[in-house]
């Protein structure tokens, strides 16, 4: 699968800027769960499970509010300025953490955060549509899985290294670190080539992106491709927002010695998300291997997903110690990461090249809102109930349910369309 990166120098430079801006991405991220679990403890004004649920939720808003802009903006503008001003832009946020001093800065922090993912989906709508663009069809599965890959070894190893480096350069360090990383992103940025934009039959309009006028036109045209569907997988799986809550939650509260100090709290919250990225690393490779790469077999990858994702954090609810709950999640994101490649490259088979980051656009929305409710309500189910077993449990069941109806209409799908439906 390598080969696609030796095959592909365009892709190659694409995928060495996500390495470098995904890594500090998750310093920074590490950062933020530690200084808002060291400030909120002191506020004691909101439980801790609302606090990191807004932290998730507002990571992810962003996408819902700006994605309907920079969706039309990555079909119409050069995708690799897009892409470099996002970064340099990111990098001046990112610095701004610096000022988040004691609990009454916190509503800083999340306008920060706000800021940062809004900047962010414009680099994500652009790299996006980007792919399609440096590979063959043929290798566009590779091209993702690749990706995917990437993105899981740059939170397995950002994460640690984030736990790691709060400990020892500290908090604010770890924000200093991550704005270096956008800058070097920008810089290998610049020499990416793409293909001239393709040309669109209308002109860009407000209006359009105010009454969501075209991620309509985008959801008909994913409709008329067979592909809305896969399209709308990423919103089914939603409610697995709540467990990204669930493992800051644990690290602190579970494995990270409850009042203990921060360097556990942040070593064990920086293992939980390295395994995270250990299951998402190796999901699409081993669905690539087993299940196979056709169509069908992408539809069948995103319903064992579902399940697989299911019975790790079933497991995760018994695990006894740090060790246990690690494998736990990274046997979840197995399935979890299968079913984020294979419906990204379904759709990205089937829509045109005009259209890509405008389904990416609303796709986005769709699973943004969902990602943001799932967050808060495992947020909420934990101050309610005091238990990482029981929030886990019921995140879990309301992920199963959706799983369930994403097969529905899936199924119904491929009927209209003649398709065989995949068991």
């Amino acid at each position: 699968m390598i080969r696609v990166l030796r095959r592909n120098p365009l892709f190659a430079r694409l995928w060495l800027a996500q390495i470098v801006s995904q890594a500090g991405d998750w310093l920074d991220r590490v950062a933020c769960f530690v200084l808002i679990g060291e400030l909120g403890g002191a506020s004691a004004r909101l439980g801790l499970g609302v606090l990191f649920g807004v932290e998730q939720a507002l990571r992810l808003v962003p996408t819902a509010v700006v994605g309907p802009l920079a969706g039309p903006v990555a079909d119409r503008w050069s995708r690799r300025k897009l892409m470099i001003a996002a970064d340099l832009s990111r990098a001046v946020v990112v610095l701004g953490f610096l000022l988040v001093r004691d609990p009454a800065h916190l509503p800083l922090l999340y306008a920060l955060v706000v800021l940062q993912m809004g900047i962010g989906i414009f680099f994500e709508a652009a790299r996006s549509a980007a792919v399609p663009d440096t590979v063959s069809r043929e290798e566009l599965h590779d091209a993702y899985a690749v990706m995917s890959a990437t993105w899981s070894l740059t939170l397995c190893l950002g994460s640690m290294a984030g736990g790691w480096l709060v400990s020892w350069i500290g908090v604010r360090g770890a924000f200093v670190v991550d704005a270096g990383t956008y800058v070097a992103s920008a810089i290998v940025l610049l020499r990416l080539r793409l293909p001239p934009m393709p040309h669109h039959e209308g002109p860009f309009r407000w209006k359009d992106v105010v009454l969501l006028s075209d991620l309509a036109r985008a959801g008909r045209h994913a409709r008329e491709r067979g592909v809305a569907a896969a399209v709308w997988v990423k919103t089914f799986w939603g409610a697995a927002g709540g467990y990204l809550v669930l493992l800051t939650l644990a690290g602190r509260e579970r494995f990270g010695e409850s009042g203990g100090s921060i360097d556990d709290i942040a070593v064990a919250t920086g293992a939980l998300f390295a395994a995270r990225g250990v299951g998402t690393g190796f999901g699409p490779l081993l669905a690539g291997w087993f299940s196979g790469r056709s169509d069908a077999a992408l539809r069948r990858q995103v319903t064992g997903g579902f399940l697989l994702a299911v019975f790790g954090y079933t497991l995760f609810g018994f695990a006894p110690g740090l060790t246990a709950a690690c494998v736990a999640v990274a046997v979840a994101h197995l399935g979890g990461s299968a079913l984020w490649v294979a419906s990204t490259v379904l759709w990205q088979r089937g829509v045109a090249d005009a259209w890509r980051g405008r389904v990416y656009a609303l796709e986005s929305l769709g699973a943004s809102i969902a990602f943001a409710s799932g967050g808060l309500l495992a947020g909420w189910a934990f101050d309610r109930t005091g238990s990482i077993p029981t929030t886990a449990w019921i995140v879990s069941g309301l992920v199963l349910v959706l799983g369930a109806a994403w097969a529905a209409t899936a199924r119904a799908e491929d009927a209209s369309a003649g398709r065989r439906p995949a068991p």
